[in-house]
């Protein structure tokens, strides 16, 4: 009768290092799945992506909110792409060529 219930516990410890194995492989696959892919510079810090900010979408007196490619003009207006309405560029130069 002992060897019985012991040979149940035997079987009980061995199901519950199953699942912990399992649990453990999941989560080291999703810890690696998550983590982020960010490329640091020569001084161990990320890398922020440059933008080109020479086109009209960034140069003209009249900007789209979402800096839409193409978009931009002299007079205020709607942007031809995502129909949000322009905003005056405190950056505008009149000198600024487009």
């Amino acid at each position: 009768m002992r060897m019985v219930s012991d040979l149940k516990k035997l079987m009980k410890i061995r199901q519950m290092k199953k699942y912990i194995y399992i649990i453990l492989l999941m989560t080291c696959i999703l810890g690696f799945q998550c983590k982020e892919k960010i490329k640091p510079n020569e001084k161990g810090r990320p890398m922020m992506e440059k933008v080109d900010e020479s086109g009209t979408e960034f140069t003209s007196q009249y900007v789209c909110p979402m800096h839409c490619k193409g978009s931009g003009s002299d007079h205020p207006g709607k942007c031809p792409v995502c129909e949000m309405d322009y905003e005056l560029n405190e950056s505008f130069k009149k000198d600024s060529i487009h």
